[in-house]
């Protein structure tokens, strides 16, 4: 388990180890938000999609979605501020960019598999 710094008063950690074979990246993921067994645990995408031992999980994007919903709802009520606003803009570049790659996947005949584009 390897813990992971971040600036809320919770605690992050990548549970499993980085796979070579599967982007170089940890797959599973927990955040403890209160007490010991106040965990949330996050599955990412493991392997190809639709693949035979593969393990189906969310996406980089799908979390970006959910806080991207938080900020412009922070935005639009009494929590407006810079730092928020900065930070939306952020994560709406990060998911430009990903919307960029799926493309750039789906051209080269990619997108579900394990392979470079």
């Amino acid at each position: 388990m390897k813990t992971i710094p971040n600036n809320a008063p919770s605690n992050v950690a990548a549970i499993d180890e980085r796979d070579p074979n599967a982007g170089g990246a940890s797959h599973l993921y927990g955040i403890q938000y209160g007490g010991p067994d106040d965990v949330c645990r996050i599955q990412f995408q493991h392997g190809a999609r639709a693949v035979e031992g593969s393990t189906a999980g969310v996406f980089d994007d799908d979390l970006l979605a959910i806080v991207q919903d938080r900020m412009e709802a922070f935005q639009a009520g009494p929590f407006a501020c810079e730092e928020n606003a900065a930070a939306l803009e952020s994560i709406k570049a990060a998911r430009e960019a990903l919307g960029v790659r799926v493309a750039r996947r789906i051209k080269a005949g990619v997108l579900g598999v394990n392979k470079a584009h």
